[in-house]
């Protein structure tokens, strides 16, 4: 799930005079003739991962964070013609949502079923909002769980083989650059409405003479007046940034839905969070890399191993994760609610859900040896695995939160929380009776499977590979994040300092998204903090190896 706001059209009750709410096109796969409509849940809950809107197409959505799809597509392939010289095709458009690091995969390598397809790269979820009277048709989009919680898998040879996993986080998606294009490019081609509306034609053939008309005569102007609006407000879309490459917000989207940013405060909500491998996540007893959220009445933390995981504990996640959808979704509080147990399938999904086996060759003696440096430096904290050198298993997930003056960290992002005005937030939306907040000081140490293709490190993704993760003293200042292969003798980011002390991409290696750079002096950070000084050399290289098995 993610944090974008791209339209503020503010369609509802302001000029449509109609509601009018759109089924996803890949949630058509649970229609009553379909295949997976008896499917059990996990199997329900794969395509509600992949598709799913949780309520969020519709037109109402469209002043939070719905997109009138063609128009913003329509928009960025004008900009990038005016800029660069490119067509006015649907493959600039494609070309340029790949930039972003959104990823249109030739397979998803753990589906269970037939593999589905893709109109549009995944994660981002549309469908035709309609309505008889008042007439309405345009088609929404939003962005949905498999933007940032899919990612790609690579090869031997460290690059990306063109299949996803669900679960993997997807360290390339840059949801600042995408928003950021998108205002500019609105705000410009929204001036030439009828030259924008020509290039939407070339581009999407498809669309009715009713959606163009919705759009020429209410959508365009409102949103016109609305971008005018954001810039002088906040000088851009939205007053916050999610921090780059495989970043996310949550605390600034929760505080800008609730009204209490205002003006531009990019550089004080700096509370970055990097998402995780989902794979073990049924197995935590509170969410996000804080805790912070939990089950009401339920035990915050302590082991729970795959067995003890029962309806109850998913019914409970479902009810907290629920909340999320409002945040990255615009979903009403209400309408969020309503979808627990559309939540609870992705929960069921999630809890049969594996880590991706390492792809490239592993010194099996080495590892052996780096098992046991695991058990005694790293389980207590990240959980305790199965032995062996096959089908290696988190047994039991310790759900320890270490705190502050242990970890030292960089502590903005659970220092961020206001627990006050979010337990009065979260009263008056109704949602108390399904989670509660806590801030524990600290960080919630996360599960280790598939942690050979997650990089960056840290819960701020500061640190560009897990070798520099075991040597403080050379984490690189300012690295390059997006696009990126991966080096398996480092186990992260593929790459090398240069003169300047910048940890760039190998020369030759042409990046298949754009890439940023990650500077670790800048708040929200920090690279400091979970060192390794009592390891000796040869238990660093064997503890590598043996993470391969995760």
């Amino acid at each position: 799930m993610v944090l974008v706001s791209l339209a503020g059209c503010y369609l509802p009750g302001r000029f449509m005079r109609g509601y009018a709410e759109a089924e996803p096109e890949g949630m058509k796969l649970l229609s009553a003739d379909r295949a997976y409509a008896n499917a059990p849940p996990s199997v329900r809950g794969q395509v509600r991962f992949l598709f799913d809107d949780f309520g969020s197409l519709n037109t109402d959505n469209l002043d939070r964070y719905g997109q009138p799809w063609k128009m913003v597509g329509a928009a960025i392939v004008r900009d990038r013609h005016r800029t660069e010289g490119a067509p006015l095709t649907r493959g600039t458009l494609e070309r340029a949502l790949k930039e972003y690091g959104f990823i249109r995969p030739t397979a998803v390598a753990n589906w269970a079923g037939p593999q589905p397809r893709f109109e549009r790269p995944m994660g981002m979820i549309a469908g035709m909002a309609r309505r008889g009277f008042p007439g309405v048709e345009i088609e929404v989009s939003n962005l949905g769980c498999a933007t940032c919680h899919a990612g790609p898998l690579y090869g031997a040879d460290g690059r990306t083989t063109g299949e996803v996993w669900l679960g993997l986080p997807n360290s390339s998606i840059d949801l600042d650059a995408y928003s950021e294009d998108a205002f500019v490019a609105l705000r410009s081609e929204l001036e030439e409405p009828d030259s924008l509306l020509a290039t939407l034609a070339l581009v999407f053939p498809e669309v009715s003479e009713r959606e163009l008309s919705n759009l020429r005569e209410h959508v365009m102007p409102a949103a016109r007046k609305e971008l005018a609006v954001r810039l002088a407000e906040h000088g851009g879309l939205v007053p916050f940034g999610n921090g780059g490459p495989g970043l996310m917000n949550g605390i600034g989207s929760l505080s800008f839905l609730r009204e209490g940013l205002h003006g531009d405060v990019r550089s004080d909500e700096v509370a970055w969070a990097a998402p995780p491998d989902l794979a073990a996540t049924t197995m935590r007893r509170s969410l996000l890399v804080d805790g912070v959220y939990a089950a009401p009445g339920r035990a915050r933390r302590g082991p729970m191993t795959h067995d003890e995981v029962d309806g109850a504990h998913l019914d409970g996640l479902a009810g907290v994760a629920s909340f999320f959808i409002v945040t990255t979704q615009g979903v009403l509080p209400r309408e969020a609610r309503r979808a627990i147990p559309a939540v609870r399938e992705v929960f069921d999904f999630l809890h049969a859900v594996m880590s991706p086996p390492f792809p490239g060759q592993i010194d099996h003696a080495l590892a052996l040896e780096g098992a046991a440096v695991y058990a005694n430096a790293c389980a207590a904290c990240h959980g305790e695995y199965s032995s062996g050198l096959e089908d290696v298993l988190l047994l039991a997930h310790p759900n320890r939160l270490t705190p502050q003056d242990r970890m030292l960290t960089d502590s903005i992002r659970w220092a961020a929380a206001d627990l006050d005005e979010a337990t009065r937030h979260l009263g008056s939306m109704g949602y108390l009776k399904h989670l509660e907040i806590e801030n524990g000081g600290g960080y919630v140490a996360p599960d280790l499977g598939g942690v050979w293709a997650t990089a960056p490190y840290l819960h701020n993704g500061s640190v560009p590979t897990l070798w520099h993760l075991l040597h403080a003293e050379h984490r690189p200042e300012r690295f390059y994040v997006g696009g990126h292969a991966l080096d398996y003798d480092l186990m992260g980011i593929a790459g090398e300092v240069d003169a300047d002390g910048v940890y760039r991409y190998l020369d030759g290696y042409q990046p298949w998204s754009r890439p940023a750079l990650y500077d670790t002096r800048e708040p929200g950070r920090s690279n400091a903090g979970h060192e390794f000084r009592l390891l000796k050399e040869a238990e660093k290289a064997a503890l590598l190896e043996y993470l391969k098995l995760l």
